[in-house]
């Protein structure tokens, strides 16, 4: 077989084009089937497909353009069939997924595959006319069924796709939106100044396709994937940032209608404690009561959690002294706390910018931690808090000389619900919490820990 459009540059070089938008196509459409398995959206797989059929398209024109344009056996029109089936289904396949994202329907396969039948049928006719004939005004009839027709459809079908990108509310404002819209409609002027070019050669006017043909496609269709690839993450986090939202109210008002019932059952436990003689009933009545209090801890510090993700940030000026205080106030009635010295030099130069309440959630859950965890038949129990400035950054230091951590606890005691020791009553949410409000102020955590001898955390805030 013997590649004559390879005997002339720039046909070697228009082939060579056709090749590097195949290649742009597959990668398009393994992308979007990659979504599309992902997150489970019908469009996104649509998608994939009508890119498929675009690197379909664009290799059939490559490998037509290197055989040879002027050829008319049946490997030229195979490859020119293969051509025209490829364009026209890439862009009813995008219109399809276009409709299936703005109804939220996934369109019927049936309709589809008649769709592509009839396409498979008109491609035929539009190849096969005029095939073997001479004469010249039947030549351009075949030129422009094969050529004309193609640019138009390719053409209206994106004009289409633009007009519903553009008025579509379901499409949320963004990058990734203006990139595949713009795209969109450059895409139906280019091929549009394509159809006007094949119209008037068909019309004898001898008109050549400019330099930049093929080129600008490149140029076009990488727009046109890479905005959709955007505005498909942005329309994700968008959708995640509505469920969180959505999820963090739930959450926040459901544990605030539980502590009602929960004070309930306490009042009732602690009268009953009052009333009852039965030593069995009075065990039984304190270990529902231990049980309640835990569960009111538990939904606590889910309060706790949902207000430290609600609260929108106010950066000011903090005393840390003010600040450390406003905390000791909070946990000095724990159980241990009056048993252990807090060890603080109070300075007048110690203040820094941050959020006061995510701080005292911060700092009240370290030092919180530090006392329920503490060893008070130690001599001395302490906790050690230390404030100092590292250039433009602020470091805030905890540690105590209590339980400790165990070695192959360390990297888990700030995930969700982990509880490093079992010595106390804890919801494992603390440090959650804590690094969850850090990362909302810029700021960083880490932790140093001896088992049996004690911890230290530090904090680090990059000051603005």
């Amino acid at each position: 077989m013997r590649f004559e459009g390879l005997d002339n540059e720039i046909i070697a070089r228009t082939g060579a084009t056709y090749f590097a938008e195949m290649l742009i196509g597959l990668i398009l459409a393994a992308t979007f089937y990659y979504f599309s398995k992902i997150y489970k959206r019908s469009y996104l797989s649509t998608w994939a497909i009508s890119w498929a059929f675009f690197s379909l398209a664009a290799f059939s024109l490559g490998f037509g353009s290197w055989y040879g344009y002027n050829r008319i056996d049946i490997i030229r029109l195979t490859s020119t069939y293969i051509t025209q089936v490829g364009n026209f289904l890439y862009v009813i396949f995008l219109l399809a997924g276009l409709f299936e994202y703005q109804r939220r329907k996934k369109i019927k396969r049936t309709y589809l595959l008649l769709t592509t039948l009839a396409i498979l049928g008109i491609s035929f006719i539009l190849v096969w006319a005029y095939r073997e004939s001479t004469n010249e005004r039947e030549v351009l009839m075949r030129y422009f069924l094969r050529v004309g027709v193609r640019y138009f459809v390719i053409a209206l079908g994106f004009f289409i796709a633009w007009i519903i990108a553009i008025r579509s509310r379901l499409f949320a404002q963004g990058i990734g939106r203006r990139i595949f819209t713009i795209s969109f409609f450059l895409y139906a002027l280019t091929y549009g100044y394509y159809f006007s070019v094949a119209l008037a050669n068909f019309m004898g006017k001898n008109f050549v396709f400019p330099f930049f043909f093929g080129m600008i496609e490149i140029v076009v269709i990488s727009a046109t994937g890479q905005g959709m690839v955007i505005w498909l993450l942005e329309d994700e986090r968008d959708r995640l940032n509505k469920i969180n939202k959505e999820l963090d109210s739930f959450l926040y008002s459901t544990s605030h209608d539980l502590r009602s019932p929960i004070a309930s059952i306490l009042g009732i436990t602690n009268i009953a404690r009052l009333e009852l003689t039965d030593e069995t009933a009075k065990r039984y009545m304190d270990m529902i009561d231990n049980r309640i209090k835990r569960l009111d801890l538990v939904i606590s510090d889910i309060l706790k959690l949902s207000r430290s993700k609600k609260i929108d940030l106010k950066i000011e000026a903090i005393d840390f002294n003010a600040l450390l205080k406003d905390v000791i106030a909070d946990v000095k009635f724990n159980e241990n706390a009056p048993a252990i010295r807090l060890d603080y030099t109070a300075q007048p130069d110690h203040v820094f910018s941050s959020d006061y309440q995510q701080m005292k959630i911060i700092l009240g859950n370290l030092i919180a931690n530090a006392v329920k965890y503490h060893d008070v038949n130690k001599p001395d129990p302490m906790i050690r808090v230390e404030f100092s400035r590292m250039g433009r950054s602020v470091k805030i230091s905890v540690e105590d000389n209590g339980q400790g951590i165990r070695p192959e606890a360390l990297p888990k005691i700030f995930d969700m619900f982990y509880r490093a020791s079992t010595n106390a009553d804890g919801t494992g949410l603390g440090l959650y919490i804590v690094k969850e409000a850090l990362s909302k102020i810029n700021g960083t955590i880490s932790v140093t820990s001896e088992y049996s001898k004690g911890s230290r955390f530090i904090i680090v805030l990059n000051q603005a």
